[in-house]
């Protein structure tokens, strides 16, 4: 786009007219909501144009806070904003900004330092010599997490350097677990004091049904998402259905132990592909760092032993399901295929059906729902209650 190159200060009217030409390039048109929270976005860009010209020097533009549903288009509009946008600036994206995090404390170990002057050089880092910092994906439902984006926040402010946020979640959602809420409503009235808070709602979820007139990515609009739909949900995961895609379950002298950070990891097999049962991957303690050390070895996944998410079971507690979610949103986010192998149902549509949820259910179901819906169905012609019955 010719404003990221021209080197000319563009003022909100160019950067809206580049981002309408990008959605019509790609077949889309903006929605209303979406067209809303572009306008603001460029005003946004234009008074951080003007700031860098010298003029509103102590006054640091509002920043941004786009949420709703899955699939509404939030990522899309803030990367279309973000490439039109010339200037010095940053995007990031939540998994790796805590991989950022944890690796500047890691760093630091063994040197006379707390690990809170580690986290501020690196939230310093990650904020140095930029006029604006675009966070995609943010989401907190750990209490320790909601310290390091507090901290990033007072970060930002003292810094004067504006935020572009996209989230799944209004801020008042943010850390839903009621046993934790309480400790994060100070950051949310941060948060509410300096951004705007823009909603980008419709009925409809375009990461399922990308069609003409949506404003949301295509899988072939983004190497990392057509990597990840590459993928397939394989049930019940019979021999047959796994050769047919190269897949042969691991010999036992295949096993390898991992250590991607701190928390050693069995795993079936280990070369050309990960394979992983989902109660070694979910069922421990395992992180998202780990996660994301995993992702940057091995471009092909295979997860074995999904129970079922509309079934109550020893494998899918709470806590496993949220790990898979964080899984989920790791591989998408890094471009990684993924193969889920289990006995079945693997319905994630149909387990957020009141009638079928279970208490064991992640906060991020209509999350990994969405995700997985990019991935095709591999399923044995047998009725399910059969195949069960017949124990294959």
């Amino acid at each position: 786009m010719f404003l990221a190159s021209a080197g000319r200060r563009p003022d909100a009217s160019d950067l809206i007219a580049e981002i309408i030409a990008d959605a019509e390039a790609s077949g889309f048109i903006l929605e209303p909501a979406q067209a809303a929270a572009a306008a603001r976005l460029c005003q946004l860009g234009e008074s951080i144009s003007v700031r860098r010209k010298g003029l509103l020097r102590r006054r640091t533009p509002r920043s941004v806070y786009l949420h709703g549903p899955v699939g509404r288009g939030k990522s899309w509009l803030m990367d279309s904003f973000y490439r039109q946008l010339p200037g010095r600036k940053r995007r990031i994206h939540f998994h790796d900004f805590f991989r950022q995090l944890h690796r500047g404390v890691h760093a630091s170990a063994g040197r006379p330092e707390a690990d809170g002057t580690a986290i501020q050089r690196s939230v310093d880092a990650l904020l140095s010599g930029v006029d604006i910092l675009c966070f995609d994906e943010f989401h907190v439902h750990d209490v320790g997490d909601g310290v390091f984006i507090a901290k990033l926040l007072r970060t930002a402010a003292q810094r004067r350097v504006p935020l572009v946020v996209t989230s799944n979640y209004p801020p008042d959602k943010l850390l839903p677990n009621p046993l934790w809420h309480d400790l994060f409503v100070p950051t949310i009235g941060v948060i509410k004091e300096m951004m705007d808070i823009m909603e980008i709602d419709g009925d409809t979820d375009f990461r399922r049904s990308p069609v003409t007139g949506s404003a949301a990515p295509r899988p072939s609009d983004s190497p990392g998402l057509e990597a990840f739909s590459r993928g397939k949900i394989i049930t019940p995961g019979t021999p047959a259905q796994l050769g047919a895609f190269g897949l042969f379950p691991p010999a036992k002298s295949q096993e390898r132990i991992l250590t991607p950070t701190t928390q050693r990891l069995t795993v079936k097999a280990a070369d050309d592909m990960l394979w992983v049962s989902f109660t070694e991957l979910c069922g421990g303690l395992m992180s998202t760092a780990d996660y994301l050390a995993l992702a940057e070895d091995y471009g092909t996944w295979v997860i074995d032993g999904v129970p079922s998410p509309r079934l109550e079971s020893a494998a899918g507690s709470a806590p496993a399901w949220q790990r898979f979610s964080n899984v989920v949103d790791v591989l998408c986010d890094q471009g990684i295929t993924l193969f889920l192998v289990g006995h079945g149902p693997l319905d994630w549509d149909l387990a957020q059906d009141p009638a079928h949820r279970t208490s064991t259910q992640p906060v991020d179901l209509a999350r990994i729902a969405s995700r997985l819906s990019l991935l095709d169905r591999v399923e044995a012609s047998t009725p399910f209650e059969e195949v069960e019955a017949g124990g294959s």
